[in-house]
């Protein structure tokens, strides 16, 4: 199927709709009932058909579940051994929400990170009040 994707998209995210969307490739990888996740069926094939093409996708299975959290995928918790990703706007037929997708885990991810921030200056802050108070002498 041939797809419109955003402008302005991260490549990883058209990748991974691509081969989730070929059907030539769901004894491997497919789309789940629900239409907004995906199963990665057979690991070893995946690794030895669809990695070493898919640029970018990393070389090892562990990078490539690394890079779906990095982008926003989530892991589904379903069966033992079922290897599960979705999120709620990356969507079967419906690749115009992956640049929803992209904003939210962006800001997401600077939200995690302000939030961080702020901790290690409160710690800092307090570290500091708590040295003053040691060597204050009345």
């Amino acid at each position: 199927m041939t797809h419109s994707f955003p402008r302005g998209l991260p490549s990883f995210y058209i990748r991974v709709y691509k081969i989730v969307d070929d059907p030539s490739l769901d004894p491997i990888i497919s789309w789940s009932k629900s239409n907004n996740s995906f199963i990665v069926w057979n690991v070893e094939e995946f690794c030895r058909v669809i990695s070493p093409k898919s640029v970018g996708l990393g070389r090892s299975i562990s990078r490539f579940f690394c890079d779906l959290r990095y982008h926003g995928f989530k892991r589904i918790n379903g069966r033992p051994g079922r290897l599960e990703f979705g999120h709620d706007d990356f969507v079967r037929g419906q690749p115009q929400l992956l640049k929803k997708m992209m904003v939210k885990t962006w800001t997401e991810r600077m939200e995690k990170n302000k939030a961080k921030k702020a901790r290690a200056k409160a710690r800092k802050a307090r570290v500091k009040v708590e040295h003053l108070l040691q060597n204050l002498q009345i």
